[in-house]
């Protein structure tokens, strides 16, 4: 882990360290100075002292010169603090292993090497404009500590990284940067994660060279196998502190976990070292953990199972001309893994998440794996074009796709270009014309311009993609719903195809058109007959959530099948949580879109007002329209603001009133006041009934393979029988994972009844590029206890279909009887359950759902929270779903306007495609290399590329600015740009 923090003060920070390390003077290699800048300093020696730190650290050189700003200020420096895994930190201060502490101290050592390679900048002015060079060097003084702040096991080390660094051979201040592109510390804080793993990942190669097996906590986390999670809890108070102070605040990512470090900071009670090891001992005596026993045993193997027998038995009987992988193959399949991992969540990442998640794959095998050999196997797939490179000097990044990924984006363009004009218009416009007068006369509010342009284009379209671009609150499914009236008339079918299931019954019910989510259409797609759907017409409702394969498949089978689709959403939402923005592509390269710009659903102007200067960009404009904003200093008094407001309403005006916010921790706090306040004023009845209920574990179907990607206690939903592992459909506990089990990757089971079996990862289907992003053959859960009472609303996570149970559907628990739970739907329906229905395992609480869940909802009044130090929710796409749902009124909970804003402004939420970063040089010659197999000519959208690149005067406009497309009395043919 590691945590960074700024120095309020050089003779502070000299006093603080300098006593800590004076309490553990009795260990010489504890501090030290560390770092490629040292070399420009020979005055300076091995010790660290006050006399050679403070002077550094207010800037003044050995030379007699000092660094400072034009105000004559000198910013100290900041600390980098690397902490060990807990369980090594036990180890080390149980003395069971003296080995470890130089296995720590010398990842630290090369962490820092590799950041300051990596993050080393000076900033300085050229002709009026501003530039940033690489130094490759930084000075640090290091100060090792082997206990936390409450006096537990807790090996750390402080990394005083001076404000200095040396350019062409002159000393100079460290480069700082307000957009966050550049500048030292902010890039070391926006790659926290990434600066951990390198010490991590150095750490873990060390502890297996030694003989420690290792195995996978989070997200690049990891302990040493066999110590138990009892005694990680017990020698874990400090962490316990920091984690619950940030689940109060509803903090995530590692700089809220640095913020966190330093808030729940008590004054440190000193204790001898040896005091602290005697009561460490004690406490490990206890538990029944022997750690110099588990050290002197750790090489020893495990007894064979069966299944580790029969395939030791097979593997001596093939072994003639088979040879152990080399640390480049091995290295090679990490880089494979990282690849397919991050090409399912985007479709461009960058050079440094790709090392970073190959690294964090290493973790997961038994033998070392350096950082060069991962860096020159990602070297080697570029070679050997499996990856393509584009370099972007302005955001300072190198950033990469696959060819599988280009391919998505320029064929499923390709074929919108080569449909145009290729079926016939389903209505003429007097026909049209007569519909719409009709409408206006029998309808209380008539049709608006660009509802009655959009209808125009669906219905004369010669083309067999459409895309509808309706901002939020244009009244997209009324359009929708007014068009069906003519298309069924002309002898025409309307198939809806959703991402979200609650999506798919809005449009059913207020529409009138049948629809499924995208598997269920998907499936039907790839059944039918060629050419055999010329009479039907496909809409996709809420499109930005469309991936690129998703869209891609789509594309492809419509064509086939000689359907026609249309694209209905906003690219201005929030796009999907997976690969690409294609819902956005298609309109950028041409399709032919026709925009809804006249918003209906704010009946407040001040409302409309707010919501028209989000489309636009205008983050000032439109929090200064809101009907209120409440700016609230502490976490805590936020969302006790926004539930106290929800419970003092009537029940009506709680039915009428939604609630969100950004993040999973936000609902739960939330949700948790309003529970509360409900039980108190008797609105939760009865005794509370316990459920056992499963939360999606974000693992790609690539890591599936892997069994150390599973964690004891795991749920599995097996959708298919598997007969070889005596598996059927349902769901299934990860058991105790064994050393053998890792060797022979194979996942122990446990099922409903507690039987056990043995699940063998490599009876998955094959894995595949082209299909992974369709598969489903199991679901991975992490249990959690839920307790509900009478008149508690409740929300479901997932779909099933015996029970026309919709994901992100509510209901409020009207009864629980002897054997079943009673339900009462939104529109009134009861529904009713038994108690062992696995539908609820798939329960969570309704009362507050997350922007992702509330996009495409309304209500008359709405409740929202954005914090302006949430880098990934204060964006613009978020702000602008959140305050848009509000028919009448909209309430914005922050903890500062104005900082709010400038963090909207300032992140950058945009999801790439490979086209946005990839030239049209590269698309020509992917083209060329692939033109066999795709066997459909990418030219249109190369030209199409190309015009972008040679528009000298196009300017850099954000996605949600309302000015790229044009408003629409008439069809739209081509996009302004």
């Amino acid at each position: 882990m590691l945590s960074i923090q700024p120095l309020k003060s050089a003779q502070g920070a000299v006093d603080y360290y300098l006593r800590a390390f004076n309490y553990y003077q009795g260990d010489a290699m504890a501090t030290a100075w560390i770092g490629s800048a040292k070399k420009y300093i020979p005055s300076l020696g091995d010790n660290v002292d006050e006399t050679s730190m403070l002077p550094l650290l207010e800037g003044h050189l050995p030379d007699g010169s000092k660094l400072q700003n034009n105000r004559g200020e000198h910013r100290p420096g900041f600390d980098m603090t690397f902490s060990a895994p807990k369980s090594v930190s036990i180890l080390v201060g149980l003395d069971a292993d003296p080995e470890l502490v130089h296995f720590h101290d010398k990842a630290v050592k090369f962490a820092l090497s590799k950041i300051e390679s990596e993050f080393a900048e000076v900033r300085y002015v050229k002709n009026g404009d501003i530039h940033f060079e690489k130094t490759g060097n930084l000075l640090s003084a290091t100060f090792r500590q082997p206990s936390s702040r409450a006096n537990d096991p807790a090996l750390h080390t402080h990394c005083v990284t001076l404000n200095l660094t040396f350019y062409q051979g002159k000393a100079k201040s460290l480069a700082t940067d307000a957009k966050r592109i550049h500048g030292v510390v902010e890039q070391i804080q926006n790659n926290a994660h990434y600066c951990g793993l390198l010490y991590r990942h150095h750490l873990a190669n060390q502890l297996k060279d030694a003989g420690y097996s290792l195995r996978l906590t989070g997200d690049g986390l990891f302990e040493i196998d066999g110590i138990s999670d009892e005694v990680l809890r017990h020698f874990s108070q400090r962490r316990e502190s920091i984690e619950q102070l940030m689940e109060d605040k509803g903090w995530t990512g590692a700089k809220s976990a640095s913020t966190a470090t330093l808030l729940t900071r008590d004054a440190k009670e000193e204790h001898d070292i040896n005091t602290l090891k005697q009561d460490w001992q004690e406490r490990a005596n206890s538990l029944g953990f022997d750690a110099n026993a588990f050290v002197k045993n750790r090489t020893q193997a495990e007894p064979n199972t069966l299944y580790s027998s029969i395939k030791e038995k097979i593997k001596q009987m093939l072994s003639g001309n088979q040879k152990e992988l080399t640390e480049e193959e091995i290295a090679a399949a990490c880089v494979f893994v990282a690849i397919e991992t991050l090409s399912q969540r985007t479709s461009v990442f960058t050079h440094r998440a790709l090392k970073a998640e190959a690294l964090k794959h290493s973790l997961t095998v038994e033998t070392a794996v350096s950082e060069l050999v991962i860096v020159n196997a990602i070297s080697s797939q570029i070679k050997q074009q499996n990856l393509y490179v584009a370099h972007c000097a302005r955001e300072n990044q190198t950033f990469l796709t696959t060819p599988w990924l280009l391919t998505l984006e320029a064929e499923s363009l390709a074929r919108i270009e080569y449909n145009k004009d290729g079926v016939t218009a389903i209505a003429n416009k007097g026909e049209i014309k007569a519909l719409q007068d009709k409408i206006d006369q029998h309808n209380e509010h008539p049709l608006t311009a660009s509802q009655k342009a959009a209808m125009l284009a669906i219905l004369t379209t010669k083309d067999r993609y459409l895309a509808v671009q309706g901002y939020a609150g244009v009244a997209k499914t009324t359009m929708l719903k007014e068009a069906k009236v003519l298309i069924e008339e002309k002898g025409y079918v309307l198939r809806g195809i959703t991402i979200a299931s609650s999506a798919a019954e809005e449009l059913q019910t207020k529409a009138g058109i049948r629809a499924d989510v995208f598997p269920v259409v998907h499936q039907e797609l790839k059944q039918a007959r060629k050419s055999a759907l010329a009479k039907t017409i496909f809409i996709v409702d809420e499109a930005s959530m469309l991936s690129s394969p998703q869209g891609h498949e789509l594309i492809k089978r419509i064509e086939q099948t000689n359907a026609r689709l249309i694209l209905v959403g906003d690219k201005a939402q929030l796009p999907t949580v997976n690969n690409g923005r294609l819902f956005g592509l298609t309109q950028d390269y041409g399709v032919e879109t026709v925009v809804m710009d006249e918003i209906v659903r704010q009946k407040n102007p001040e409302a409309k007002k707010s919501v028209i200067h989000a489309t636009k960009g205008e983050v000032r404009e439109a929090i200064d329209y809101l009907s209120h904003v409440e700016e609230l200093e502490s976490y805590d008094s936020r969302v006790q603001w926004i539930a106290n407001t929800w419970l003092a309403k009537d029940a009506e005006a709680r039915r009428n009133t939604l609630l969100f916010a950004p993040t999973h921790v936000n609902r739960h706090d939330i949700t948790q006041l309003i529970r509360h306040g409900l039980e108190k004023e008797g609105s939760l009845t009865g005794e509370a009934f316990t459920q056992t209920t499963l939360k999606a574990k974000g693992i790609e179907a690539v890591q599936q393979r892997f069994v150390a990607y599973y964690q004891k206690g795991d749920v599995i939903r097996f959708n298919q029988d598997f007969r070889q592992s005596h598996i059927t459909r349902g769901y299934y506990t990860v058991g105790d994972i064994t050393k053998n089990n890792h060797k022979d990757n194979v996942l122990p089971l446990l099922d409903v009844s507690g039987k056990k079996h043995l699940f063998v990862l490599k009876h998955l289907p094959q894995y595949k590029t082209t299909t992974s992003a369709f598969e489903r053959v199991i679901e991975v859960y992490q249990p959690k206890r839920l307790d509900f009472k009478v008149g508690d609303q409740l929300m479901w996570t997932r779909n099933f279909k015996a029970e026309n149970i919709r994901n992100g559907q509510r209901a409020t628990l009207t009864a629980t009887q002897n054997d079943e739970l009673v339900f009462t739907l939104e529109d009134g329906a009861k529904l009713h359950l038994a108690k062992d229905n696995p539908a609820l395992k798939h329960l969570d609480y309704g009362y507050v759902l997350t922007n992702y869940k509330v996009q495409g909802k309304d209500a008359a009044h709405a409740i929202g929270l954005m914090d302006s130090h949430h880098r990934y929710s204060a964006t613009l796409k978020n702000f602008y779903v959140q305050i848009s749902r509000a028919v009448k009124s909209m309430t914005l909970v922050t903890d500062d306007k104005e900082q709010l804003i400038h963090a909207i402004e300032r992140n950058n939420d945009e999801k790439l495609a490979a086209l946005d970063k990839f030239s049209s040089q590269q698309l020509k010659a992917h083209d060329e290399r692939f033109k066999h197999q795709i066997k459909l000519s990418l030219q249109p959208v190369i030209d199409k590329k190309l015009e972008f690149e040679t528009r000298t005067t196009a300017t850099q406009v954000r996605e949600l600015n309302f000015t790229k497309l044009r408003p629409q009395p008439q069809l739209v043919k081509e996009l302004e740009r």
